[in-house]
């Protein structure tokens, strides 16, 4: 369960009425003061509600590539996924931007080296996959 939600601008916002909705197969992703996220604040928080047991399937998917569905992050993003060389991290980042960006680059709507690099990275994961990898990820420290 998540708070319930509305949609401000292009955001989701909670209700902030105590009511809650199913989260589903979603992550749902709010600024904790939405005062302060509207009036551009850079020190705005955000909070993000993910399927139970996102986090530790996403670390187990991350840490092992699932049985071929995909390789070890590590690998390219570092150890502790705050990135390695030229390779961004990935830790700490919004689990809304990860699944976005996992699925342009599934789907080829990103292009460039490192999207090239990520295509094989990627074309085996389902949405579920990509929900609980971003969930993982969004939990490090970045």
């Amino acid at each position: 369960m998540a708070p319930k939600t509305h949609v401000h601008g292009w955001h989701l916002a909670d209700l902030k009425n105590g009511e809650t909705e199913p989260i589903g197969r979603r992550i749902i992703e709010v600024p904790e003061d939405l005062e302060q996220f509207v009036s551009r604040d850079s020190g705005a928080q955000f909070i993000a509600y993910v399927p139970i047991g996102s986090i530790q399937k996403g670390k187990e998917l991350a840490s092992t590539g699932g049985n071929g569905r995909t390789v070890q992050c590590a690998i390219c993003h570092g150890p502790d996924l705050k990135g390695l060389g030229p390779i961004p991290g990935i830790a700490g980042r919004s689990p809304s931007y990860v699944v976005r960006q996992l699925y342009d680059l599934k789907h080829g709507a990103r292009a460039g080296l490192g999207s090239a690099l990520m295509k094989p990275t990627v074309e085996k994961l389902t949405v579920d996959d990509m929900i609980v990898l971003a969930a993982y990820a969004a939990s490090l420290p970045p």
